[in-house]
């Protein structure tokens, strides 16, 4: 730890208001409540559902849904890393989203005990109403800092999560 940030703490204590995994965790959890009004009022989408149409939403082909020889989509399995969830979870948003028309799901040709998932138009239909109001959400939030504010805060990040993989 640099001397600078040692120097602000005790060192024979945990201070929770100066530990960073707890106030992250904490930002985090916040930040995820408080989106999650954007989508869940208006569009009636759970946190994994939203976080699993954003991940296939940003897929090449995405929205191109049909079933062909050329295979598209992710697996469950890969969302389940991108979108950091557990298998159960992603199952049932799955479930859901493929009830709504949301997904269409196919097997995949390189492994046929697995399948791809896509969006479907409505689903691709349902990313481009949300985005803009997530993007607005985002801004509003950011609102709090400044520009450069903002640099510092994602090369920080990125220097930590680098850090940590």
């Amino acid at each position: 730890m640099n001397q600078h940030i040692a120097a602000e703490q005790d060192d024979s204590s945990l201070s929770l208001n100066q530990f960073l995994p707890y106030r992250l965790v904490n930002l985090a959890q916040n930040v995820s409540d408080k989106f999650a009004e954007v989508y869940q009022v208006e569009f009636n989408l759970t946190v994994p559902e939203w976080r699993i149409l954003v991940h296939l939403a940003q897929q090449p082909n995405s929205g191109n849904a049909k079933l062909s020889h050329v295979d598209q989509g992710i697996s469950a399995k890969a969302l389940t890393v991108l979108a950091s969830m557990d298998k159960s979870t992603v199952s049932r948003a799955v479930k859901l989203m493929l009830d709504k028309g949301y997904l269409v799901k196919q097997i995949d040709s390189k492994d046929k005990r697995a399948s791809l998932l896509e969006l479907t138009p409505k689903g691709k239909q349902l990313y481009l109403s949300i985005a803009p109001k997530a993007l607005e959400w985002e801004a509003g939030l950011l609102d709090a800092i400044t520009a450069s504010e903002y640099r510092d805060l994602m090369r920080i990040i990125e220097k930590l999560d680098s850090r940590l993989t």
